[in-house]
């Protein structure tokens, strides 16, 4: 068995915590999606009727992505489109932020009683995500390169 270095220990903690966001995150979106419909259509950047489609639709691709990146096989797919994820958010963030929306994210569902973002904070912690995208991406590319020279 190989022994696990810092940055292996990194990388893996890098990974745990990007599956316990997306999927802490999908989990109450899965079990109320009228709510986040609602969050999703404050952003006003598209009509009701996507806005139900995405509600439907991205908190299952949010719990299918926490888990790929976990998965040896989907990982590099897992985490590329986490990184397109997060860039989406960010943008949304920072549109909403410019425009002078004060909502809810939705980003764990329905959020009682904070109906203002702290736009700050949601666009620091997407961005360190995504640097822990960036970071296991980078490691699996290095262990794939090492293994096809093995």
């Amino acid at each position: 068995m190989a022994a696990i270095t810092n940055r292996h220990l990194f990388v893996l903690l890098a990974r745990l915590a990007l599956a316990g966001v997306f999927v802490t995150a999908a989990l109450p979106k899965i079990e109320d999606p009228v709510a986040f419909a609602h969050s999703v259509d404050a952003f006003r950047v598209i009509d009701a009727g996507l806005s139900n489609w995405i509600a439907l639709c991205l908190p299952w691709l949010e719990l299918v992505l926490g888990i790929g990146i976990l998965v040896p096989a989907i990982r590099r797919a897992s985490g590329a489109l986490i990184g397109l994820l997060l860039l989406l958010f960010i943008t949304l963030h920072l549109s909403a932020w410019a425009r002078g929306l004060d909502i809810s994210c939705g980003c764990f569902g329905s959020e009682t009683g904070h109906a203002s973002a702290d736009y700050r904070w949601l666009i620091l912690r997407n961005l360190l995500l995504l640097g822990a995208v960036i970071l296991v991406l980078k490691q699996d590319r290095r262990n794939n390169i090492k293994d096809s020279c093995s």
